[in-house]
């Protein structure tokens, strides 16, 4: 499988998970162990269940927010999302975040993951939240 196919299969397994709360393809994807760096709330996400628990805490926050995410390219254990997020209020609170705000949340980051034995270690992400303050 190429690392565009991979994103790609990626990109459908998050919006599963983000959208359906079927987690399944998505666990199949990243290594129990994963990372995540956060740059909206200078946070880590360490571990798949911690991922998992981040996603539903997200859709309880922001009730009807909507992922779109673009692959951009990649290149042999590197790939490169854009994603962007909006359509919901951040109502909720999420672990980490600061208390909830009433005010609409749109994000655009941009994400570069990393790959080993065919499976997502660690992601890194950079761009510009607003609603949470």
């Amino acid at each position: 499988m190429s690392i565009k196919e991979f994103a790609e299969k990626f990109i459908k397994a998050e919006d599963d998970a983000f959208l359906t709360g079927n987690f399944d393809a998505l666990e199949k994807l990243e290594d129990p162990k994963v990372i995540f760096h956060l740059f909206a709330i200078d946070q880590e996400i360490s571990g798949w269940e911690a991922h998992k628990q981040y996603i539903i805490g997200m859709k309880q926050a922001a009730p009807g927010i909507r992922p779109d995410w673009q692959y951009l390219t990649g290149e042999g254990k590197l790939f490169t999302l854009l994603l962007k997020m909006s359509g919901a209020r951040f109502t909720g609170q999420v672990p980490g975040w600061p208390p909830p705000t009433d005010k609409e949340i749109t994000v655009s980051s941009l994400w570069i993951f990393r790959l080993n034995k065919g499976k997502i270690v660690e992601g890194w992400s950079n761009g510009s939240v607003s609603g949470l303050t």
